[in-house]
């Protein structure tokens, strides 16, 4: 658009489509396909021969940065098509050991601390778990899903009036990892 004022753009991989349908975008690539809409009034997504084209005709800040985070959300939705992400956990115990179940789309962590009840977390949306002796291995295409079942896990065995200096015990992120890139947390 000739009147835009602010615009951001991001090359389509080899290997991926990426169509536009009335503020919804759709990128499909060998691991899947992801949708996502982006209602904002101001800021406007377009696909340009082989990248897509984020912009704006407000002259404001707040207008630029709804672009970045366009451009960020597409970028994490070709990444995920084409590589995937995941999160790895690692069970930590001092002296209960915790014992980890996979129910359904629901994580059952038993024992933490020694308690007789059983705390629960949601796997959202499409994402796999796979629960080894002492990891949770977190993996999908969408990394909001990702990132939220993984938190999820985290803050179900968060410990409360207690001393987090000397009560270690949980399921804590160890690593992330998109495609081919390690990031360690700790």
């Amino acid at each position: 658009m000739p009147n835009d004022i602010y615009e951001k753009r991001i090359e389509i991989p080899t290997g991926c489509q990426v169509t536009f349908q009335e503020k919804t975008i759709i990128v499909s690539g060998p691991k899947g396909k992801l949708e996502r809409t982006f209602p904002e009034p101001y800021a406007h997504l377009r696909i340009e021969g082989n990248e897509v084209v984020a912009s704006t005709d407000v002259a404001r800040k707040k207008a630029r940065a709804l672009v970045g985070t366009m451009i960020a959300h597409v970028r994490n939705m070709l990444v995920g098509v084409q590589h995937g992400y995941e999160y790895q956990m690692k069970i930590v115990f001092s002296h209960f050991p915790i014992t980890v179940d996979l129910k359904g789309r629901d994580v059952i962590i038993k024992n933490l601390i020694g308690e007789r009840g059983i705390r629960k977390a949601k796997l959202i949306g499409d994402v796999q778990a796979k629960i080894t002796e002492d990891d949770v291995i977190i993996s999908g295409i969408n990394l909001e899903h990702v990132s939220q079942s993984a938190a999820n896990i985290q803050n179900a065995t968060r410990l409360r009036s207690k001393d987090r200096r000397v009560f270690l015990d949980g399921i804590y992120v160890l690593k992330k990892r998109k495609g081919e890139t390690t990031k360690s947390v700790v």
